[in-house]
């Protein structure tokens, strides 16, 4: 046995060149053979990429796919062995059949699979390929958006003006499925500050959005932008001061005979952080009441306008003031007959005499009631003051100022008066 095998090992090392050359030529003919004898041969192309392009039915109704259960597929194609071995998934397109997707909701459909280069030596012999989608309702929202500012401290004497505060941008536009969209109540930036706030100052904020039970949407199908918001808070001081305007009367009314009441008495107002004027303000002084403009159904209430300076704001956000009279109903008018001939003259251009050409007035005089009906005509004197009056001879109509004698009276003339007064030339004096 030894010697047979030693035979073998003799042989195969004297014929080795032959052998290899016999067992070449045996794998080529083989080759030629088998491509002659079958040309074709079955494949699978793997990791095609599925293409979903919506259809424009589906982008009028908002339609888009959230999910593809198979984004790849594989097929196979039959051809000659020389070309089909080349082929790869860049070589072939896979698109989704969208035509019978006109509602949301999960979706059976079919998959084109077709070569980017048409050929003749092979063909896909892969049918019915399907995949499944989930298919949603996308919208988009533009919602406004509110601040949180409770995590913000305040220098003691300060106050944020809350209406004030400005955000930036101000709105957000929320895009996703359609009731998870329509589910959010509201938008907030929360801005945090770890210092205590003295001035008006910029912060940075995250928005959050929330449902209409305040629980907060934390869902990563919605697209939003949560960062980049710019919050101005506006801090200023702020007081609360009295309301309080004059009351143009005669030099001899008797002020205590008509009280009254303001409404409202007060007012908060707030002023930027850095004015110091505010700090020595007592009061807000809404203007002025000429007596001898009011009526007796004046005394009902008078409305003032509540200004303030620039830079001030009305926290209250009251801008009128009502001057209520006390006693008003028992005020009345009664009308008087008054001649001029006691009516005196001031200030007149010496190179004049003057005298009177209208011979009376009706003067309305308001008062309490009790008061008017023991008033006589001569109570009541006129003034003509001619300073800053250009006068030349002739009659000429002036104003006249009318007043009630007395000390303390209690009642006042209304309404604008005029009389004609005659400007008579002075002789020469020789």
């Amino acid at each position: 046995m030894k010697a047979y095998i030693k035979h073998i090992l003799t042989f195969l090392r004297a014929n080795l060149k032959s052998l290899l050359l016999s067992l070449v030529l045996s794998v080529i003919i083989w080759f030629a053979v088998s491509i002659q004898v079958f040309p074709n041969v079955y494949d699978h192309v793997s990791d095609i990429e599925v293409i979903a392009a919506p259809t424009a039915l589906m982008e009028q109704e908002n339609l888009e796919i959230t999910k593809i259960n198979s984004e790849t597929v594989t097929v196979q194609i039959q051809g000659k062995r020389y070309v089909i071995g080349s082929l790869s998934a860049a070589d072939f397109t896979a698109v989704l059949d969208l035509s019978m997707v006109t509602t949301p909701g999960t979706h059976v459909v079919p998959i084109d699979v077709a070569p980017i280069v048409n050929s003749d030596d092979y063909e896909i012999v892969s049918s019915g390929l399907t995949t499944t989608i989930d298919v949603q309702r996308v919208i988009t929202k533009e919602i406004p958006v509110e601040v949180n500012t409770d995590n913000i401290q305040i220098a003691e004497g300060l106050h944020v003006q809350t209406d004030e505060i400005t955000i930036s941008p101000s709105t957000v536009t929320v895009k996703g499925e359609e009731s998870l969209v329509n589910s959010i109540e509201k938008a907030v930036v929360d801005v945090d500050y770890n210092k205590v706030m003295s001035v008006t100052t910029e912060l940075k904020g995250e928005l959050s959005l929330y449902k209409s039970d305040n629980t907060k949407i934390e869902n990563p199908d919605l697209k939003y932008e949560k960062t980049g918001y710019i919050v101005t808070v506006p801090v200023c001081k702020v007081k609360t001061l009295p309301l309080d305007f004059s009351l143009n009367v005669p030099s001899n009314f008797d002020i205590s005979s008509l009280p009254y009441t303001i409404l409202p008495e007060e007012i908060t107002i707030a002023a930027p952080a850095t004015d110091t004027s505010i700090d020595n303000l007592e009061k807000i002084d809404i203007g002025e009441i000429n007596l001898s403009n009011l009526t007796s159904k004046d005394l009902q209430g008078v409305k003032l306008v509540i200004s303030l300076p620039d830079g001030y704001k009305n926290l209250s956000n009251i801008g009128i003031a009502q001057v209520n009279f006390d006693n008003a109903d028992s005020y009345g008018k009664l009308e008087f007959t008054v001649p001029t001939d006691d009516f005196s003259i001031l200030n007149g251009d010496e190179a004049f005499e003057y005298s009177m050409v209208t011979n009376q007035l009706a003067v309305t005089v308001v008062g309490p009631s009790d008061v008017l009906h023991n008033m006589i005509s001569s109570d009541i004197t006129g003034t003509v003051n001619l300073l800053g009056v250009t006068m030349e001879e002739g009659v000429k109509n002036v104003t006249v100022s009318l007043r009630i004698n007395g000390i303390d009276v209690s009642a006042w003339v209304t309404g604008d008066y005029k009389v004609d007064i005659r400007a008579t030339a002075k002789e020469a004096v020789e």
